[in-house]
């Protein structure tokens, strides 16, 4: 069997089709799932750095209100008092600091000299520096909460600040400062396969998850020379964006950073003047798209795959089904038409069996006649040699008149014999009668029946939709056993009639013909039984039980009814009704 190109082509292109949908589908699902998670990232990420940070806030004021840190800055124009409580306020700012989990805590005068340190004892200890041009120092110069991030110089990390100033009677004699280091913060969070930038006012990255990244910037910036000496101590800041970023839906933005693409969402930080971005590679994301894409392709073609072969077995199944039902309807249509001959075959037997029982009465029918020709044919020729010639012609018309007698008895029996092809027609029923009786006659006259014909057969109109041997045979197979009843009566006697029927059949006005008797009647036991095949009272001989079965079915078949009852003055009585053929025109 050659293959279907052009199936094969439109198959191909389906599947084409399909997994471009799957592709795009998992993609835009893909999509949606990571900014999701992003956009949750980022709020938990801000959330975290706000309470990281507005936890530490409340440190200078605490220190600044302390009264041996206004004690130790009030005794700074003594020299031995100072280094006599500067040991001891070092060792109570690094307990502070400790038990607050900040980076540094530190004391200076208020020209921005630090004068006590956390880690006054240690290498990186901030004593004697000169923060004076911090920010953060002079907020609080101010009487502001100085804040301020920068790279802190010794570690080069990245750090936040907060400061506050310290009064004595008026004047300010010192300020507070706190260091929390930034790097801390980032360690705890656990971002999984995100990243996370934050960017100061002029859009330069001091703190990020990956610190390749640190000191960059995402879009040029204007190089000042004030990045040198405040904040991160540096002469240039390198642009990390290898391209612009592309705004998107819901504020999300698509960023190239070191040849790879990044999701991105950014959330304003207004207190510290910060922007947060977290950011998610999209190589794991189109892994899972390229993954989600063939595992639902393939799905797709296994699916595919068992619906084809399902309809595959389907059709084959089908196909054995109307195979098996044609061999069944040819076969029911072989059995049928092998009953329909079988039938045929059975009422042309019961007409024949029925014509055997008539056959007696018929031959003293034609014996008769053919006695009498005889003799008139011998009268003749004895009259022919007188030339009496007028009784030769008078005894030849009574030879034609008994050969023409003669010749309806067998025409009668000719058709009686014919096979019926079951064809329905406008049937007189008076016809039909008269057509019966004459079949029946020579029965009739040599059982001495009395015979009440209560319709004129002669001029009757009463035309019923039938076959018209076949209605033949059931009135003759029922007058004949209506003969057969009234044996061993004295007055043998037999009604025929025919009448409008009382009840309807689908609307279809019916006429019926009853056909009564006056012998012994029907047993109430064998009333129901008596249309069953092969059911009979009569001697074997007599017959098979067949012609009541015969007659019930042809009747059936020409869509009429029988029906038996015994009479209430003796007897039984047969109904046959038929449908009325004016109802059919």
């Amino acid at each position: 069997m050659k293959p279907n190109k052009p199936l094969i082509l439109i198959a191909t292109l389906l599947l084409c089709l399909t997994v471009i949908l799957v592709y795009l589908f998992a993609k835009e699902n893909a999509i949606g799932k990571l900014q999701k998670n992003i956009k949750t990232q980022l709020l938990q990420t801000v959330n975290e750095l706000k309470i990281t940070l507005e936890r530490h806030a409340y440190l200078p004021s605490v220190i600044a209100n302390e009264q041996a840190i206004s004690h130790f800055l009030e005794s700074q124009d003594s020299f031995t008092e100072v280094q006599r409580q500067q040991k001891n306020i070092n060792l109570w700012l690094e307990r502070t600091n400790n038990l607050s989990g900040t980076s540094a805590i530190f004391l200076m005068t208020p020209e921005g000299k630090v004068i006590a340190s956390s880690n006054g004892a240690g290498s990186d200890s901030f004593l004697g520096s000169d923060f004076s041009q911090q920010p953060y120092f002079q907020y609080a110069r101010q009487n502001i909460l100085g804040r301020y991030y920068a790279i802190e110089p010794s570690t080069k990390e990245p750090a936040y600040f907060f400061a506050r100033s310290i009064h004595a009677q008026k004047k300010v004699i010192g300020v507070a400062a706190v260091q929390v280091n930034l790097n801390e913060i980032v360690f705890n969070w656990g971002l999984g396969n995100m990243d996370f930038i934050i960017t100061d006012e002029e859009g330069i990255i001091f703190l990020s998850s990956n610190k390749a990244w640190h000191l960059h910037t995402l879009s040029p910036i204007h190089q000042s020379d004030s990045l040198d000496k405040t904040r991160y101590n540096v002469k240039s800041i390198p642009l990390l964006s290898d391209s612009a970023t592309h705004l998107k839906r819901y504020g999300f933005q698509t960023i190239k950073l070191q040849n790879s693409n990044y999701e991105m969402l950014t959330e304003r930080m207004e207190l510290a003047d910060w922007d947060v971005r977290v950011l998610a590679n999209h190589a794991a994301m189109y892994k899972t798209i390229f993954a989600n894409t063939l595992i639902s392709t393939l799905l797709i073609l296994l699916l595919t795959s068992i619906a084809t072969l399902l309809w595959k077995i389907q059709q084959q199944r089908k196909h054995f089904e109307q195979q098996t039902r044609m061999a069944l309807e040819n076969k029911v249509i072989k059995r049928t038409q092998a009953l329909k001959q079988s039938q045929e075959d059975l009422i042309q037997a019961a007409k024949m069996a029925a014509l055997g029982q008539l056959s007696a009465s018929i031959t003293h029918e034609i014996n008769n006649p053919l006695t009498a020709i005889r003799a008139y044919t011998d009268n003749a020729n004895q009259f022919l040699k007188k030339n009496r010639l007028d009784m030769v012609e008078s005894n030849l018309t009574e030879i034609a008149t008994l050969t023409d007698s003669m010749a309806a008895i067998t025409h009668q029996l000719k058709a009686f014999s014919r096979k019926s092809k079951g064809e329905m027609s406008e049937v007189n029923l008076g016809v039909a009668l008269k057509s019966a009786l004459s079949i029946l006659n020579p029965k009739i006259v040599s059982s001495q029946i009395v015979t009440h014909i209560e319709i004129d057969l002669e001029t009757s109109k009463e035309l019923v939709f039938a076959d018209e041997l076949w209605l033949g045979q059931v009135l003759v197979n029922l007058i004949s056993n209506a003969i057969s009843a009234t044996q061993g009566n004295v007055k043998r006697e037999i009604w025929i009639a025919i009448a409008d029927d009382t009840e309807t059949t689908h609307d279809e006005s019916r006429y019926c013909i009853e056909i009564r008797d006056n012998g012994m009647g029907i047993n109430d036991e064998t009333l129901p039984h008596i249309f069953e095949p092969f059911f009979t009272t009569k001697p074997s001989s007599k017959g098979l039980g067949l012609g009541l079965s015969i007659s019930f079915n042809l009747v059936k078949d020409m869509n009429g009814s029988l029906h038996a009852r015994n009479r209430v003055g003796g007897g039984a009585l047969f109904t046959l009704c038929l449908p009325a053929a004016f109802k059919r025109q």
